[in-house]
């Protein structure tokens, strides 16, 4: 399951879920710190691990 980052306005608390993409499209992610859904999801780089065959 990805991992996605969010910071929270009210706190500025940044922090990390991992989510299936129904959990993050149904949006209903609160800051673990003070509960609160005035969140924004933050950009991050990611990395892919593909299998060669020769």
């Amino acid at each position: 399951m990805p991992t996605y980052d969010y910071l929270c306005k009210k706190c500025n608390e940044s922090f990390s879920l991992v989510l299936s993409i129904k959990e993050h499209d149904e949006k209903k992610v609160e800051c673990p710190k003070c509960g609160s859904q005035e969140i924004e999801q933050q950009i991050t780089h990611f990395m892919t691990k593909t299998s060669r065959k020769s």
